[in-house]
């Protein structure tokens, strides 16, 4: 089996953690169900920098991060 990595930096997952928050709020008091999208932007296969953007409420661009695939 097969695993993604994203490195995230301190600040991307403080961010990360308070959209979720704001995000879970909101569905709670509007009653609905709701989840994410958390999307990574690769430019190509070769290149372990890419672009990280997650969708909840907000869209939000979380900037570069870091990847790998690793085994388990």
């Amino acid at each position: 089996m097969r695993k993604l990595e994203i490195t995230l930096t301190e600040e991307q997952y403080q961010h990360i953690v308070a959209e979720r928050s704001y995000g879970n709020r909101a569905n709670l008091e509007e009653e609905t169900f709701g989840g994410c999208d958390i999307c990574l932007h690769v430019g190509s296969p070769d290149v372990f920098t890419a672009s990280l953007e997650m969708k909840m409420i907000n869209t939000i661009d979380l900037g570069e991060v870091d990847w790998k695939f690793s085994k388990i």
